[in-house]
């Protein structure tokens, strides 16, 4: 999934960048960045795909680190609805209540990204459920 975007991002920024070389220098000059960016795919999968990993990381972390404040504030049974509708679609995947890996991750991206009409069912009860979740207090400048 992520080499995917990656290389749809890559080969829009290759087509603009090769077609101004070519422009300005001639079409040697334009194949030329086209291959150079070709060669260089293989390493930008591997830095988003660590990026994403990194973020991934950091939000459990954090959620792990405020699960002591944020657990007063989800004692209300509204917030019981998600999980349970999560729990009731099954994808043959490790459900998103649990803590997931990059690789599983990635194939709930898929499900999200080809549209799949069971995800995308759980997906639109899930936003509903959110639009009527209480709102949590507003901070001040002193917490």
């Amino acid at each position: 999934m992520v080499g995917a975007l990656t290389e749809a991002m890559m080969n829009t920024a290759d087509a603009v960048v090769s077609g101004m070389a070519e422009a300005i220098s001639g079409k040697e000059a334009g194949e030329k960045v086209n291959e150079e960016f070709k060669q260089k795919q293989p390493e930008v999968n591997e830095k988003i795909e660590s990026m994403i990993s990194e973020m991934r990381k950091d939000i459990y972390a954090q959620l792990a680190q405020k699960s002591k404040q944020i657990e007063p504030l989800l004692s209300d049974p509204a917030f019981d609805i998600g999980p349970k509708t999560i729990e009731k679609h099954d994808f043959k995947l490790p459900k998103l209540t649990e803590e997931l890996d990059d690789t599983v991750l990635a194939q709930y991206t898929q499900l999200l990204v080809s549209e799949d009409p069971s995800f995308a069912q759980m997906f639109k009860e899930l936003t509903n459920w959110m639009n009527t979740l209480p709102k949590f207090p507003k901070k001040t400048t002193k917490q």
